[in-house]
């Protein structure tokens, strides 16, 4: 295993401690201490799993803010506010702060939190609030939005587009800057090393081929926005006459219409349109943000912190089921970065927006400085399978030493089409023996095996689709996300900032981190929210 230096946050000295001196000095060039004293951030999407870990980064660690101002939505009788304080402030990542900080009186001092939705002008604020706003907002940083890769298109383009114009819309009311996060992803199906250069208007990633009558075509969001309305308007139209459901259709669509123009799924498709909108708007201060996939925290608020199933838990945890064959690129990184650092990154672009010394666009990742290799990850999805189920009491000791002593294996793409087909066949012989059982022993002894049988298929069916979802970022396309811009700009703070805040990837020991931090997360926060909703 490689040596690396390790970094570990001292709350009660406010510092980073380590046996080695830094590896990283400041220019003092722009102070994220004095860029953020005194200063009013707007928050949204501070609900969800980087919101949350951003949230507790920039209170435990620059008490010199001012006021936090946090947007969340009503849901049914409960209001924002009342989801802030009982669902946000009450999550793991935020209890050692609020302790730290002494109590929620003293954040309550802090931070004011207003209801709003953004799917509505001006992100449904209230103009009460938005008049108390109004000249006290230095900067608003926007982490919401909807990131599922493959909804009902209406329901990416409404928050991650018409949200977007919304957000432009109060940040100009507000006359503040703006920090948008988007994703890496919006490249589209890509190989090689992704720029931070490109220029966003018009942007698709197709726009370097030749269209289908020999002429390159043009992205124009206007135009995308008026075939998206047109697409639903008709779609529902057709409710009555159309045997396929609605939802099925429109998710299709947004599919097909990624598909069309380079995207890898309607997710990176809808928020590469919010960004065009943001670099067309003039007179605009902006930096535009863009993580990878986001994993389980490194070292802050604890190592291992992860939500959701967005990242690649559902991979950590079929592993874990003892999923044997993996596609994926033997010569390709994955490009991840656990979600502590992309908290940090997203405060130092914050200060250097403040600053005026900030660039356009940043990404942030890891393969620029330290990948991790697919074929490596494999392995270690392997290591978890064999340890768990070589200490597993329960359940079939048969199936638990398959699960434990047969290799996992990188495969081909054909060879995972070829391996489903058997699986299948076998499955539909079982359910044909079974049926004819039916007639003969009687319903009573068979069904609970058709039952059973049925569970399995549908567990069977939710992993193909889980894996097919990943495809592009493991095996169709390659990815290495530049990330000279977050390092320049982290190397311009100052000494004093980095006791605080750091941006190291580099430091990162990928076999301890994702053995011994990321999988043991997943395995304590998400399984047991998975197993729940599972037998629902």
């Amino acid at each position: 295993m490689e040596s690396r230096t390790t970094w570990r946050w001292n709350p009660v000295e406010g510092e980073y401690e380590s046996g080695d001196p830094p590896a990283m000095q400041g220019t003092g060039e722009i102070s994220a201490i004095e860029a953020l004293s005194n200063k009013t951030i707007f928050l949204l999407g501070g609900t969800g799993f980087v919101g949350k870990v951003f949230l507790a980064l920039i209170l435990d660690r620059f008490p010199e803010l001012k006021h936090l101002v946090i947007q969340a939505r009503r849901k049914k009788n409960v209001s924002g506010e009342q989801r802030f304080y009982s669902e946000v402030l009450t999550s793991p990542p935020l209890q050692p702060i609020i302790h730290r900080a002494g109590g929620e009186r003293v954040i309550r001092q802090k931070v004011q939190v207003v209801e709003g939705d953004l799917d509505q002008p001006l992100c449904g604020i209230s103009p009460e609030d938005l008049e108390r706003l109004k000249g006290k907002v230095d900067i608003v940083v926007n982490l919401a939005g909807v990131v599922d890769f493959d909804p009902p298109v209406n329901e990416s383009v409404e928050p991650n587009v018409y949200g977007t114009q919304h957000i432009i819309e109060l940040v100009q009311l507000l006359n503040a800057k703006l920090v948008h996060v988007s994703t890496a992803y919006v490249a589209g199906k890509k190989n090689g090393r992704i720029s931070e250069d490109t220029a966003i208007p018009g942007y698709f990633p197709r726009r370097d081929e030749p269209g289908n009558n020999g002429m390159r075509e043009e992205f124009s969001v206007a135009e995308e926005l008026k075939w998206y309305e047109q697409f639903v308007e008709e779609t529902r139209s057709t409710r009555a006459t159309n045997p396929r459901p609605v939802r099925e259709r429109l998710r299709a669509g947004g599919m097909n219409r990624a598909e069309h123009w380079g995207w890898t799924n309607t997710y990176t498709y809808t928020k590469s349109m919010g960004e065009q909108l943001i670099a067309a708007t003039p007179g605009l201060a902006y930096a535009i943000v863009r993580p990878a996939i986001v994993e389980s925290s490194l070292r802050f608020p604890f190592p291992g912190w992860n939500e959701g199933f967005t990242t690649s838990a559902p991979l950590v945890l079929m592993g874990g089921e003892g999923v044997k064959g993996w596609p994926v690129r033997k010569d390709g990184p994955l490009e991840i970065i656990p979600v502590d650092l992309v908290a940090a990154g997203i405060l130092i672009v914050t200060a250097a927006v403040l600053c005026g010394k900030n660039k356009r666009v940043y990404h942030l990742a890891s393969a620029d400085e330290n990948p991790i290799m697919l074929p490596r990850l494999v392995a270690f999805l392997g290591m978890n399978s064999r340890y768990k189920h070589k200490h597993k009491t329960s359940g079939s000791k048969l199936a638990n030493a398959w699960k434990a002593y047969v290799e996992t294996q990188v495969i081909t793409v054909e060879s995972l089409q070829a391996r489903r087909a058997r699986l299948h066949r076998g499955l539909d012989v079982i359910h044909a023996t079974l049926t004819l059982g039916k007639t003969i022993l009687g319903a009573r002894k068979i069904d609970p095996y058709l039952k059973s049988l049925r569970d399995t298929r549908r567990q069977i069916r939710q992993q193909e689709i889980t894996l097919d979802k990943f495809l592009p970022f493991m095996f169709h396309n390659s990815f290495i996300f530049e990330t000279r811009n977050i390092q320049e700009t982290a190397r311009m703070l100052t000494n004093e900032d980095l006791k605080r805040i750091r941006w190291d990837p580099q430091t990162i020991d990928w076999a301890d981190y994702w053995v011994n931090i990321h999988t043991k997360g997943i395995e304590k926060w998400i399984r047991p929210v998975f197993t729940a909703s599972r037998h629902k």
